[in-house]
């Protein structure tokens, strides 16, 4: 189990015109420093920053101010509507950025495939590598496939990601229902979906699951995930899993080691969401989003 200690939000004012910042995630580039992506909406579409942190002895510092690298597509296009980072992968000296294109159907119907981009982490810009998404709806996924964690060794790429169960219209709004699916690529843009549903749901009420983030770690998986649908609340809370093979999972929310804050004015007091965890010299650390899906910013917790 890991005990999460919580560092405090450390980021909260994207630009002038623009709301939240979620999701965020981060990349090594070299000694300290990483390469940090996050999502923050201008007229409720999401658009994607970028900008360099120190990661040192506990802390995480700013080097630079975030600068907007990505927008929305014209219209038509898959990511049309909004995108969100989900995470990003080294390889062969190459930094690839995962990304959600949303693209609505109607009022509160909408569609979530995968995109990817290819970075400069000096200049803090990022490229389309197709107008099209590389991960979507399918056969075995019918409403969306969202890549939101991916890792690759030896050229095998794997990725737990969220796929679209279902739409049910309640009080007359629609509602949708996800899980977390497993996939693999050769290339880590043709992608093969391996299973159905990895991780149960844990009661009737639950409905959603948020980002899963995957750490190997003395010879197991170990994934963190946003979750959702309680009896007594709506809001999300950071659920926990393990595994031996990535595949087949154990669930354990009472060893996520993180929860919402005591108090409820806190920037994280009502919601806890988005995990994205990673490891720097021997320090496993957390970012996370808090209240209302990122409006409050973004900020850590270290693990002990």
């Amino acid at each position: 189990m890991i005990k999460w200690n919580k560092r405090g939000r450390i980021f909260n004012n994207p630009k002038k015109k623009f709301t939240h910042a979620s999701h965020p995630c981060v990349a090594h580039i070299k000694d300290d420093i990483f390469i940090l992506a996050f999502s923050s909406r201008k007229n409720n579409k999401s658009h994607v920053f970028l900008c360099k942190v120190e990661i040192k002895n506990y802390s995480i510092k700013f080097l630079t101010k975030p600068k907007l690298a990505l927008s929305p597509s014209n219209p038509g296009y898959f990511d049309s509507e909004g995108l969100l980072t989900c995470c990003i992968v080294k390889n062969k000296k190459k930094y690839y950025l995962y990304y959600t294109g949303w693209q609505n159907i109607e009022i509160g119907l909408w569609h979530c495939d995968t995109g990817r981009a290819i970075l400069d982490v000096e200049r803090l810009t990022a490229k389309r590598e197709f107008q099209g998404p590389i991960f979507a709806r399918d056969k075995y996924n019918p409403i969306f496939a969202a890549a939101t964690t991916v890792h690759v060794k030896n050229n095998k790429w794997v990725s737990w990601y969220n796929s679209g169960l279902s739409w049910k219209k309640k009080k007359g709004s629609w509602h949708p229902k996800y899980g977390i699916h497993y996939a693999t690529s050769n290339n880590g843009i043709d992608w093969k979906s391996h299973s159905k549903l990895i991780i149960p749901f844990k009661n009737k009420y639950e409905h959603s699951f948020g980002r899963p983030t995957v750490l190997y770690k003395k010879k197991k998986f170990h994934m963190w995930f946003a979750c959702r649908g309680n009896k007594n609340f709506s809001t999300y809370r950071i659920g926990y899993a393990y595994s031996n093979d990535g595949i087949r999972w154990v669930r354990n929310d009472k060893l996520s080691g993180i929860n919402i804050s005591k108090r409820s004015s806190d920037w994280d007091g009502e919601s806890i969401c988005y995990p994205y965890v990673f490891t720097h010299k021997n320090i496993t650390y957390m970012l996370y989003n808090g209240n209302n899906y990122g409006l409050t910013g973004f900020g850590y917790a270290v693990g002990s």
